[in-house]
């Protein structure tokens, strides 16, 4: 399936043009497929009539090029339109619709009896551009929508639903099918519009694959979640797997060390060791027996001491793949600590939690390092990184994520309710999981499993990718059998060797 964000498919769209496709051309395919997916389902359930809800702009074109196409299929269509259309390719679309299709214009006398009689009614009001909310006039018209029993398609995504971050319209209407052209627009697989799509059908409309030369948008699913698992032959042994050190712990989160340090070993690195105070590692010891423990100079306040470090470094040369900052504490002196590692660790290295709070005062330091990062920021430590308030974070989660990654070399998987990786290259949607995750300590798993996962060779983007995909699907597996409010993370690492076993099938 391939996944466009609105400013790539902008973009293709252009260069098809470039390349002799013009726009005109577009709308004219994508009306015949739109036109295409309506016959189909009005042919093989005996309806031959049509509702044709039709905006200002091209995606009001794409419905009305559908409309002369249905009439002369046997379909009868009616067109409501919301107003004087803006754009020249829809002005022209308007002109040439065939002067025996009913047009009912938003706020004509009744005009809510062909909403109420019609027994499929399409969407093409707001396109690719839509933000924010509906005007009050077409909010009304959304609610007689919502109340119909009509079969509903949306034309290459749903109205209200914001391209960007899948945010939605109050009064948005949820979808039996949504008919996406040339590709699924990102904006459509995030929550909460997702749940207003209902299935999604990509129809090819003409754009030339040279036309489309952005990085890669992929669904990471069950397939590729079985292809980039590392292998594990029997003729071997703990070195096979690699080594991972995770600095991490403090007195106060003693839990977040055990969770991550579980979750490392739960996913196949050959070896763990944890990098710890003296406290927080005596309860390693009797919690992981397998650990390997590696004690170090706590500060007065129960954090590692920043004079550790190059102890901590020379240990860390002997391992493939370092974690650091789950539950470490974010001080003066744990930023110094974090500073030190990420200027002087090589192989990959993933920063989590207090380790993102700590480099974002001084974030130029990751243009220095000679380590593979990944970053694994929640939304708050993404917009402390960008530098911006939480909700234009929010609002622009991908590109700002894109941006954040390209400026600095680095991978990031920044984790929502789906998440979204993405390493300057290539990226990745993952969207397992559920409201059992919502539990403190979820992040601290995640990260250990990427860092086992990197330690045994898997290349960054994957093991953040693999990652989460095993994290959210061990959520969904429990979920069929309790209460995903009484999950809690340690039943999820019980859960991974089953899960880990269905993936491997």
């Amino acid at each position: 399936m391939k996944i466009l964000t609105k400013e790539q498919m902008l973009e293709a769209e252009k260069r098809s043009c470039e390349f002799g496709v013009s726009l005109k051309q577009l709308m004219d395919n994508a009306g015949f497929a739109l036109f295409e997916e309506i016959k189909s389902y009005a042919y093989e359930n005996m309806i031959t009539s049509c509702l044709i809800l039709v905006g200002l702009g091209n995606n009001g074109g794409d419905g009305l090029v559908a409309a002369n196409l249905l009439l002369s299929s046997g379909i009868s269509p009616t067109v409501l339109i919301i107003g004087e259309v803006k754009t020249p390719l829809a002005r022209s679309a308007f002109c040439a619709l065939d002067k025996s299709i009913p047009v009912v214009c938003l706020g004509d006398d009744g005009y809510e009896n062909t909403i109420i009689n019609a027994e499929i009614i399409v969407d093409c009001v707001f396109g690719t551009g839509f933000h924010g909310e509906f005007s009050k006039p077409v909010a009304d018209l959304f609610a007689e929508v919502n109340s119909s029993s009509a079969h509903k398609i949306a034309c290459d995504l749903p109205s209200g639903v914001d391209c960007k971050n899948g945010f939605v319209a109050s009064g948005a209407v949820k979808y039996h099918k949504t008919v996406s052209f040339h590709a699924v627009k990102l904006g459509c697989l995030l929550s909460p519009a997702r749940e207003f799509c209902g299935e999604i059908t990509v129809r090819d409309i003409g754009i030339p694959d040279r036309a489309d030369n952005s990085f890669a948008i992929e669904m990471f699913d069950a397939e590729k979640a079985k292809e980039v698992l590392p292998y594990r032959p029997d003729n071997s042994h703990k070195g096979t797997f690699g080594r991972v050190s995770l600095i991490v712990g403090s007195n106060k989160y003693i839990g977040a060390a055990v969770l991550s340090s579980l979750a490392a070993m739960r996913c196949g690195v050959g070896l763990t060791q944890v990098i710890t105070t003296s406290n927080v590692a005596k309860t390693i010891a009797t919690k992981i027996p397998e650990a390997i423990l590696l004690p170090v100079e706590p500060c007065s306040d129960g954090t590692i001491s920043e004079k550790s470090a190059d102890t901590i470094l020379n240990e860390c040369e002997k391992s493939s793949c370092v974690l650091i900052g789950c539950g470490l504490g974010n001080t003066h002196n744990t930023a110094e600590l974090i500073k030190k590692i990420v200027e002087k660790t090589k192989g990959v290295l993933i920063i989590d939690a207090d380790g993102i709070n700590s480099i974002c005062p001084n974030i130029d330091i990751l243009k220095n390092t000679k380590a593979r990062v990944i970053l694994t920021p929640h939304p708050a430590e993404l917009s402390r990184l960008i530098g911006k308030g939480l909700k234009d974070t929010l609002g622009d989660r991908i590109s700002e994520t894109v941006r954040f990654c390209d400026e600095y070399g680095v991978t990031v998987i920044s984790k929502s309710r789906e998440s979204f990786v993405y390493d300057g290259k290539s990226a990745y949607v993952i969207s397992k999981g559920n409201s059992a995750l919502s539990k403190g300590g979820s992040g601290d798993m995640l990260a250990g499993m990427i860092a086992s996962l990197a330690a045994q060779g898997v290349k960054p983007i994957d093991a953040a990718a693999l990652g989460a995909y095993i994290l959210g699907l061990c959520a969904e597996e429990l979920s069929d059998s309790f209460s995903k409010r009484s999950i809690l993370p340690t039943d999820i690492l019980g859960s991974m060797p089953g899960v880990l076993s269905k993936i491997e099938d």
